[in-house]
């Protein structure tokens, strides 16, 4: 089942610019590089990232968190 209403899932999808996660996802389900946001409660930095992406390090915190969109919604 995916998790449309994540609110990480939802920033980003914000922060690319789409108002409705489907279309951020559909645009999105294909790419090689795709976008990610930090999971860290207080960081919401983003970055293109591997579509299968679940620890990436965030440029911002410091911290493994960088979770790619398309993992958050449990397409990948």
């Amino acid at each position: 089942m995916f998790k449309l209403t994540h609110p990480k899932l939802v920033t980003l999808a914000e922060a690319e610019g789409y108002a409705d996660v489907v279309d951020f996802l559909e645009d999105h389900a294909q790419g090689c590089i795709v976008p990610a946001i930090c999971m860290a409660p207080d960081c919401d930095h983003t970055a293109e990232l591997e579509p299968d992406q679940r620890a990436g390090f965030c440029e911002a915190c410091g911290r493994p968190s960088m979770k790619c969109g398309l993992v958050i919604a449990g397409m990948n």
